[in-house]
C-alpha cells in the first residue's frame, strides 16, 4: 500500500487540529447534520455532497460499480467507479479520470449532477474508452458520484490517500499494470498528489490543477482554502524522482487565463517536476465557461495519446494545434 508523507508533525496534532478546523467548518457542514446513507442508485443531492455519505463494506459488496477502499490513516470508504473497454483478460495499462470539485456554492450545484444517474455515467464511461481506444475508468470522488466520504474535505491529504488505496483494489481486480491517471480542477489536485507516491503511472495529466491550495487561496487574498481549512496537501512539495515510474511523462495543462485555478498554482507544479528531474511539459488550453477553467475534455484527449505512448514531441505538437474544454 502506497503511504503519502503528512507534514511534520502531522500525525501528532492531527486530532487537535481537526478539532480546530472544524469549528471554523459552515453550519451545514457540522456533524450533527450526520452523512447520508449510502444507496446502490446513489445520492446525487446537493444535501450529499454538503453531509457527506456513510457505507458500511457490506452495503459497498452488495452494489455494483463499486471498490472497497481501507486505508491505514484515513477510514475506508466505498468508491463508485464506471470502466469500459475492459475484456476478460488483465489489463495492463488503463487510464482513470478524475471529475473537478461538485461543490460551487450552497444553490449553485449543476443541474447536470443532480440529475445525474448511473446509467448516464456508465453511458459516458462507454463513450470515452471508444474514442480513446483505451481502457477507461470514471472515478467519483469521496463523496460524490455516489461514493461514500465527505467531499468538503477534498484537497486535503485524506483524499488522495483514499482514492490511491481504491486504485490498488482496482489493480488487483481487473489485472491492471500501469495506470494513466487525469483529473480536472479538484480531480487534477488528486492527479498530482498521485504523482508524489506512485511508481506505476507512466502517465499524468493534472489538468486545471490547483497543485498548490496555498498559492491558489492567497492568490484569491484568502488566508485560508476555500473549504475552510488550512492544511490541503500540497503535492509540489513532496515530489521525489526515485518514487515516481522511470517511465513517467507528465503534461500539466491548464489555461494561463483561468479565473478560478489561477496560473501559478498550476505551474508550480511543472516547475518542482522540472526540479526534481522527471520529464514535464507544460500545455495550454482553451478552457470553457465564465472563468475560462474548464478542461476536462482536452485532459482525456491528452491521457489517450500518453497512453499509446505517442512522443512527447509529437503530443506537444499536436496541443500546439488547440485544446479546447
Amino acid at each position: 500500500m502506497h503511504q503519502f508523507f503528512r507534514p511534520n508533525g502531522f500525525n501528532k496534532i492531527l486530532g487537535m487540529w481537526g478539532l480546530a478546523v472544524a469549528l471554523l467548518m459552515p453550519a451545514t457542514n457540522q456533524a450533527q447534520f450526520g452523512r447520508v446513507d449510502f444507496s446502490e442508485p446513489g445520492d446525487f443531492s446537493e444535501s450529499a455532497i454538503l453531509r457527506g455519505v456513510k457505507a458500511t463494506q457490506a452495503q459497498c459488496a452488495a452494489a455494483a460499480n463499486t471498490v472497497w477502499s481501507a486505508t491505514t490513516s484515513s477510514g475506508a470508504e466505498c468508491l463508485k467507479y464506471w470502466k469500459a473497454g475492459f475484456g476478460d483478460n488483465p489489463v495492463k495499462r488503463a487510464i482513470v479520470f478524475f471529475h473537478g470539485d461538485v461543490f460551487v456554492g450552497v444553490g449553485k450545484t449543476s443541474k447536470n449532477y443532480l440529475g445525474m444517474t448511473n446509467a448516464q455515467l456508465q453511458k459516458n464511461a462507454d463513450e470515452w474508452a471508444k474514442k480513446l481506444g483505451m481502457p477507461y475508468i470514471f472515478m467519483g470522488r469521496p463523496g460524490t458520484h455516489g461514493s461514500s466520504g465527505d467531499h468538503m474535505q477534498r484537497r486535503r491529504i485524506d483524499e488522495s490517500i483514499i482514492i490511491s488505496t481504491a486504485l490498488d483494489e482496482l489493480k488487483k481486480r481487473h489485472g491492471i499494470e500501469e495506470w494513466v491517471v487525469t483529473g480536472q480542477s479538484g480531480g487534477g489536485h488528486v492527479t498530482s498528489s498521485l504523482i508524489t507516491e506512485r511508481s506505476d503511472i507512466v502517465c499524468a495529466i493534472p489538468t486545471s490543477a490547483p497543485s498548490s491550495p496555498r498559492i491558489r487561496w492567497e492568490m484569491m487574498g484568502r488566508t485560508k482554502d476555500t473549504t475552510n481549512y488550512i492544511d490541503s496537501y500540497e503535492p509540489w512539495k513532496f515530489i521525489v524522482k526515485e518514487k515516481t515510474n522511470p517511465t513517467l511523462r507528465v503534461f500539466v495543462l491548464g489555461n494561463p487565463d483561468d479565473k478560478n485555478v489561477l496560473w501559478p498554482s498550476q505551474t508550480v507544479m511543472a516547475d518542482a517536476l522540472k526540479k526534481a528531474q522527471v520529464p514535464v511539459q507544460l500545455l495550454q488550453g482553451e478552457g470553457s465557461g465564465p472563468d475560462m477553467h474548464g478542461l476536462a475534455n482536452s485532459s482525456r484527449i491528452v491521457a489517450g495519446w500518453c497512453a499509446k505512448d505517442l512522443g512527447t514531441e509529437e503530443i506537444v505538437a499536436r496541443a500546439s494545434k488547440g485544446l479546447k474544454g
